[in-house]
């Protein structure tokens, strides 16, 4: 790197990792971007959990896979993001980041107590700070609080929002929870999905949190969310709830799943799809079994998919319902095989079905 004046780029991964695989083989392949970054960088792949890329692992966190890391000639760390991206454009925008004097990681540190109030180069900044899982929540908190609230829902704000705000709990989430209109207005139904999507993950990570209180943890944030307003509030609860008692009991998650189904979820249909596939496996109760082809029937409406349609036909066989089962797992197989999917589970369950009749 000396001699040639050129950073390092190492490409970081594990053995067990597939997105890695996946990156190795469809995009280091392609010639635009494999002819940028030897061009550009000394490139290196390392292992990260045999011989020297243990020690390299801790020198530069990486804690994830893949990592990409782009190191000076002095082992200064000048650009890091994890995961692999499908856009091969990312890549490239990575590299020039890495080369560039004020958007490589050593030059943000430096300006970034000077533009706080530039929200341009924020949203840059913290769009950097996200791959790199570097995001320092203080320095979001301090950014928000230096502008002024009407501004939060700008297009440079909003990619700011969405890429670090994670404490949904803090003034910048309770904002968007509490001015949902005002954000949709500039920026559309994303703004119900990213509400969505964190309190969800908020919620599930409470409950699969391994610390000694984490149902009392959970239950009580969960109490805390009841008491918010907003569009998808029904069906989170309904997912959180009844992961939580699946984890209990089968018997306790179909109890729960039989009262709320049609209230909270009757328009998702995978999730109307899996539970009537659990259903299916798990009980040979009547009642339960009639509201899982309810379920299931569905499902196939707002979806039919060859996955869905296999669904619906295996509750139907389970309801004695053989000749309805048979004309829908037919039709599922010949989906799947029009789709160049493998139909051979479908095929076994049109001779079960048949060997009924």
């Amino acid at each position: 790197a000396h001699e040639e004046g050129k950073p390092i780029f190492m490409d970081c991964f594990a053995e067990w990792c597939g997105p890695c695989k996946w990156m190795s083989a469809n995009i280091f392949t392609q010639n635009d971007v494999a002819d940028y970054f030897n061009k550009n960088f000394i490139c290196l792949k390392k292992d990260m959990e045999k011989g020297e890329g243990v020690d390299l692992a801790q020198e530069f966190g990486i804690r994830a896979y893949p990592t990409l890391i782009f190191v000076d000639a002095d082992r200064n760390l000048v650009m890091k993001n994890i995961g692999a991206s499908r856009n091969t454009g990312d890549y490239i925008e990575l590299g020039e980041n890495a080369l560039s004097e004020e958007y490589n990681l050593i030059a943000l540190a430096a300006q970034v107590a000077d533009k706080r109030k530039d929200a341009a180069f924020m949203s840059k900044y913290f769009k950097i700070m996200s791959g790199a899982d570097m995001v320092d929540q203080d320095e979001v908190s301090i950014y928000f609080a230096n502008i002024p609230r009407e501004e939060w829902s700008n297009d440079d704000n909003w990619e700011i929002i969405i890429s670090v705000v994670d404490d949904i709990q803090g003034d910048v989430f309770q904002d968007v929870l509490t001015n949902t209109e005002n954000y949709r207005k500039a920026q559309g139904e994303i703004v119900d999905q990213f509400i969505d999507y964190k309190i969800q993950n908020a919620l599930m990570s409470k409950l699969y949190s391994r610390s000694p209180d984490a149902l009392e943890q959970y239950q009580k944030f969960l109490a805390l969310v009841e008491t918010w307003e907003f569009n998808g509030k029904d069906a989170i609860i309904f997912g959180a709830e009844s992961a939580r008692l699946k984890r209990e009991s089968p018997e306790s998650y179909m109890a729960y799943c039989y009262k709320h189904v049609e209230k909270y979820v009757w328009d998702d249909a995978n999730q109307l799809n899996n539970i009537a596939w659990y259903f299916f496996e798990n009980t040979t109760d009547a009642e339960y079994l009639i509201a899982a082809e309810k379920w299931a029937k569905q499902a196939t409406e707002l979806n039919p998919a060859h996955h869905i349609l296999d669904t619906y036909a295996n509750v139907l066989m389970a309801n004695g319902k053989y000749k309805e089962a048979l004309t829908i797992e037919t039709k599922a197989a010949e989906m799947a095989e029009a789709e160049g999917a493998d139909a051979s589970s479908y095929k076994e369950v049109i001779a079960e079905i048949k060997s009924k009749i």
